[in-house]
């Protein structure tokens, strides 16, 4: 199996790409890229208002990014550029620097700033780490940033004021409360977008379903008489060309870079959950490889390049990368065709694009807010885990009430606490002979019985860490003196892991016991714990005869040593019954004599 941590970050992974780049290729790819990108240009322009940042830096970052993510990523689809949740983390954390001196310059700081930290951890092969990200701690995330989106642009949508207060509870009743002062031409354009947007979802993957609905708004807003409804113009024209060069940097940046660094790790983290998610789903459609490392790499160097050119943060697009590969998109270079289709559009249509009603895009992120609460996952997590719905629920009371930015990092802190918690639970059984001539396990719990024998097997479970050394050392000790046992076999085949201070507790109880006469053997271990023991010069107390290593027969090193046990007690009259009966039991055979059998039914010679 390939750990995609493990994978390498290679410098130009395109060339292999190019080196067999065919015709049918280019064919499936130019149609996929323009097709993709008539559908973003309205999307990237509404991500930019999400931002509160002028509309062009989302058409900017749509276009330069898909283009250096496409060329240094590993994913043949993912198309990246504006998101919604990195547009609303993008406006939380400008927020603090309102009204500042270098406003854009702080933008194009916080873009370089999730490059760097997304390109480090490409390089330092740190692609693993988006598995400790719990999915419930990401639904949460999701939820709150999708109620965000569809609330957050009602200023907009209902043609009134923006709200002053910075939270965002408040910010929504505040709008509410102009309701009643709403302009009507605003609400109907805003309506009649969610409506239709609503109504023709499911043609959007065959025709530019957004584009048609933008046009109407914008040719309600220039012919309906009396509609003096906000468009993109107003609060930034388009200009009309390319980029150019922007430097990030001013007088105070590395300070400004200080207080930024949150809520730029918050938005390369979740990009970076979004674009593999994304990847790793096409790329098992597709049977391909998605190198995470390298993904990463192309994801940061994306955001560095966009921040050098006047864009905006952004990440892998669930929706857009979907569309690339439905439309045709066979390799990279479909997400190459369209950065450069939507410049051609910056080229040609930057008048257009200024005619659009600030309505009209509040409509489009009603739409894409309400469509990012996805019911069905919410319900069956809700079914099926009673902690992952606590995880949720906080993550998604924190983005929403408290800060957007510490939103995913509480889900996260969250669960790994409850995780924890549950390492803290001790699961120790006894064995004993069950009547077919097996075994059964007996957990050490309240009310359960346990009789005192000269031999008491036990099997530890799950994993065996700090949270629970003490308690394992108190078993033990519990279970010398009210069973008196003369040898403890203690099975860990079970155990998943034990850390140093498990082991460390498992080697005083034995040292401690052999002083107090008594003996322990350990069996189902393998040829590292061995040396372990050896290692940590516990071999005194646990000697190589005590060792029983696991094979691929089930309980055969339990086996042997309970008949070893049985040989060496002082006292066998005081080993239990049950034990007594089963090792006179011909059902409690010999690894030698299960061979025969095997090969007296196979018709060999024994």
């Amino acid at each position: 199996m390939i750990f995609p941590h493990k994978d390498r970050v290679t410098p130009f992974p395109f060339l292999r790409c190019l080196k067999g780049y065919h015709r049918r290729a280019f064919q499936g790819d130019l149609l996929a890229g323009v097709t993709v990108a008539v559908f973003a240009i309205p999307q990237a322009i509404a991500y930019g208002i999400l931002a509160d940042v002028p509309p062009i830096h989302g058409l900017y970052a749509a276009m330069v990014a898909a283009i250096v993510a496409a060329l240094w990523g590993s994913s043949a689809h993912i198309n990246t550029g504006p998101t919604n949740s990195a547009s609303l983390l993008t406006a939380a954390a400008l927020a603090s620097f309102a009204p500042p001196e270098h406003r854009l310059q702080v933008l194009f700081l916080f873009t370089l700033i999730v490059g760097v930290i997304r390109l480090l951890m490409g390089l330092l092969r740190m692609g693993g780490l988006v598995h400790f990200v719990p999915e419930s701690a990401f639904l949460g995330f999701t939820v709150g940033v999708g109620m965000m989106i569809a609330l957050g642009r009602l200023h907009h949508f209902m043609g009134v004021e923006n709200s002053s207060a910075s939270w965002f509870p408040l910010q929504v009743w505040e709008k509410l409360r102009q309701l009643p002062e709403a302009n009507p031409h605003a609400l109907a354009i805003g309506s009649m977008t969610l409506v239709l947007m609503y109504a023709l979802k499911k043609h959007g993957k065959r025709y530019p379903v957004a584009i048609m609905v933008i046009g109407l708004g914008i040719a309600y807003a220039q012919w309906m008489p009396g509609s003096d409804v906000m468009q993109v113009r107003d609060i930034q024209k388009v200009p009309s060309g390319l980029p150019g060069f922007s430097n990030p940097f001013f007088p105070g940046w590395s300070q400004a870079a200080s207080s930024l660094f949150p809520a730029a790790l918050a938005v390369a983290l979740v990009g970076l959950i979004e674009a593999v998610s994304i990847g790793q789903f096409l790329a098992v459609k597709h049977r391909r490889h998605l190198n995470f490392n390298q993904e990463f790499f192309g994801q940061g160097l994306a955001m560095m390049v966009s921040a050098c050119f006047q864009g905006m943060p952004g990440s892998g697009s669930f929706s857009r990368s979907a569309l690339i590969e439905e439309s045709g998109g066979i390799t990279r270079m479909a997400n190459v065709i369209f950065g450069l289709a939507t410049a051609l559009s910056l080229l040609l249509l930057s008048g257009m694009l200024d005619l659009i009603p600030l309505a009209s895009l509040a409509g489009l992120l009603v739409f894409i807010g309400i469509r990012l609460v996805d019911s069905r996952r919410i319900k069956r997590v809700w079914r099926t885990s009673q902690m992952d719905v606590i995880v949720m629920l906080t993550t998604f009371l924190v983005t929403v009430l408290v800060k957007i930015e510490y939103g995913i990092f509480t889900g996260i802190v969250l669960a790994a606490m409850i995780i924890l918690n549950k390492t803290r639970v001790l699961h120790l059984q006894e064995i004993l002979p069950a009547p077919d001539g097996g075994f059964e396990e007996r957990p050490y719990t309240s009310g359960s019985r346990h009789e005192p024998g000269s031999i008491v097997a036990l099997s530890v479970h799950g994993d065996l860490s700090y949270g629970v050394a003490h308690e394992l050392m108190e078993q033990l000790n519990e279970i010398a003196k009210v069973q008196e046992p003369e040898i403890i076999i203690l099975r860990t085949r079970r155990a998943f892991s034990i850390d140093y201070s498990c082991w460390n507790a498992i080697f005083e109880f034995a040292r401690g016991y052999q002083q107090q006469g008594g003996e322990v053997y350990l069996c189902g271990i393998d040829e590292q714990v061995s040396r372990t023991i050896r290692d940590a010069r516990a071999h005194n107390w646990l000697p190589e005869d005590h060792l029983f290593l696991a094979t691929d027969t089930m309980m055969e090193s339990f086996r042997a040593a309970l008949r070893q046990a049985a040989e060496r007690v002082e006292h066998p009259e005081a080993i239990a019954p049950a034990w007594r009966d089963w090792l006179d039991n011909p059902q409690a055979i010999s690894k030698e004599q299960i061979l025969d059998i095997q090969k007296f039914l196979r018709g060999e010679s024994v």
